[in-house]
């Protein structure tokens, strides 16, 4: 049997807390079960996150801000077409690019002069010999001149922009047709009466308009190729502009988001706490992680209110210390068997045959 000294000792006793090896210290409030909220009671002194001040609304949606601002330095400046200028380059060489337009330049100054000339004359007195006007005349002579030659370059060119269908690449075509077709009959008509059993002559009439076709042909090709380049610059600068849109679009989606935004609210902590240096010094990463977390479900105390989690010390709490009393007071104490002449008997009446 528990002496009654004993017993009285386990319904006094205070629970006891964990601390350091041989040490017994007793939880200042007796019938409490202690919970992460006194867990000044496990170190002997308050801790860390007691003595660090938290963080107001305004302070926490200016920490979220500053993360949402980290993110996006993170992620870099927006990106500009200036950087992705050379970011294709051409499969020839600049130096000789440049080289092939200043000789077609040349080309096409020196086969259009003749040509023009011849086409001016030939176009003017056909058109005096209806309308006795030379300003008249004059206008259709230089009218004739651009609808023939610069007919011709100006369709050649646009093969290299509007050729995009077939019904636009075929009036292109014939547009071009028509006009080197009006610049020969215009030079040949000019230039062979009286020469023409000339083969100089008969060259010195075509070649001009022709040059002018296949010069005009060479600028297409390198706007072709221009036009490429531009484009395929133009297309990396638009994939990465749309990435850049889509990482600082949501920055809370960035896979690193948690810990730009624990970086930002250990940031306010410090400056709202700058006075407590001391506090802060002895700060570990596990306190940090504490109060990082503290704050973030700061908010959360009405709509979902956080449920103390409880800390499980080796004590013997009070249900415990009940149940020993419980299990003291259900088990039946032995008493010796003695004899009154009508055999052995126990306290409860049985005789010790029976139990036998």
């Amino acid at each position: 049997m528990l002496p009654a000294q004993g017993l009285r000792s386990i319904l006094t006793r205070p629970p006891l807390r964990a601390t350091k090896a041989g040490e017994d210290v007793s939880l200042p409030v007796r019938g409490k079960r202690p919970t992460l909220s006194d867990a000044k009671y496990y170190d002997g002194e308050q801790t860390v996150l007691e003595n660090l001040r938290p963080l107001t609304q305004e302070q926490r949606q200016d920490a979220r801000h500053a993360a949402h601002d980290a993110v996006i330095r993170a992620v870099g400046a927006r990106p500009s077409r200036d950087q992705f200028t050379h970011h294709a380059t051409s499969q020839y060489p600049p130096t000789v690019t440049r080289l092939i337009s200043i000789l077609c330049l040349i080309l096409l100054l020196a086969a259009f002069t003749p040509s023009a000339i011849r086409l001016y004359v030939i176009g003017s007195q056909t058109f005096g010999q209806a309308v006795s006007s030379s300003v008249a005349m004059t206008a259709v002579g230089l009218a004739t001149v651009l609808s023939a030659e610069v007919g011709q370059v100006v369709f050649s060119l646009a093969l290299a922009t509007l050729g995009t269908s077939r019904s636009s690449r075929r009036l292109l075509y014939s547009s071009m047709a028509i006009s080197t077709i009006l610049a020969l009959t215009g030079n040949v008509q000019t230039a062979l009466p009286g020469h023409t059993s000339s083969p100089f002559a008969w060259l010195e009439a075509i070649a001009p308009p022709l040059l002018v076709l296949s010069t005009a042909y060479v600028i297409k090709e390198q706007l072709l190729d221009s036009i490429q380049q531009r484009h395929a610059n133009e297309r990396a600068f638009q994939e990465v502009l749309n990435d850049w849109h889509l990482a600082t679009y949501d920055p809370e989606a960035h896979p690193r988001w948690s810990q730009f935004y624990a970086n930002a609210l250990r940031d306010a902590l410090r400056k709202a706490n700058y006075r407590r240096k001391e506090t802060l010094q002895d700060m570990t990463t596990a306190d940090w992680r504490a109060a990082v977390y503290r704050e973030l479900h700061a908010e959360e105390w009405f709509e979902a209110p956080e449920v103390e989690s409880e800390v499980q010390p080796d004590y013997q709490p009070e249900e415990t210390a009940e149940q020993v009393i419980y299990q003291a007071e259900s088990v039946p104490l032995s008493v010796a068997a003695t004899g009154n002449g009508n055999g052995y008997h126990n306290s409860n009446g049985s005789a010790a045959g029976d139990s036998a």
